[in-house]
């Protein structure tokens, strides 16, 4: 799947999620990320509620990290909070040239760092998502609002 299907599945799909953990496997290319997700739809009592997930991409390309601004230097230690973009040259100018690279099965997407006021960046193959814990999300997939 790509980031954005993936992004599609859930009702608040990446936005507001929480990065607590990540690993990247150069020799693999691959990119396991920890993350908290929330599950269930905007308009319930519950809807701040985050379920623990690991999102797993696969044959990345590149995986960048910008630095926290000089006023977010030191943030909170916790997980840091993101909320998922499609790529955009503006943010990202080396973009441009890249994506010609790319093969056409990839996909390129950013995440918002709130707490360093600063992007991820990533473009990959494949992504996969499997929730940790109880099976499945207890909301229906289709009806993500806003992010990617």
């Amino acid at each position: 799947m790509t980031f954005e299907e993936l992004d599609a599945l859930y009702p608040n799909g990446f936005d507001d999620a929480e990065i607590e953990k990540l690993v990247l496997d150069y020799r693999n290319r691959t990119v396991e990320m920890q993350v908290n997700l929330r599950r269930n739809l905007p308009d319930r009592s519950n809807c701040d509620e985050y379920q623990r997930a690991i999102l797993l991409l696969r044959r990345f390309y590149y995986f960048v990290t910008e630095p926290p601004d000089a006023d977010h230097l030191l943030y909170p230690e916790r997980p840091i909070q993101v909320t998922g973009y499609p790529e955009d040259a503006k943010q990202f100018p080396i973009f441009e040239h890249l994506k010609s690279k790319l093969s056409s099965s990839a996909f390129c997407c950013r995440f918002y760092v709130h707490d360093w006021n600063s992007f991820i960046h990533i473009a990959a193959s494949d992504a996969q998502l499997s929730w940790v814990g109880d099976a499945a999300p207890t909301s229906p997939p289709s009806l993500h609002r806003g992010g990617l």
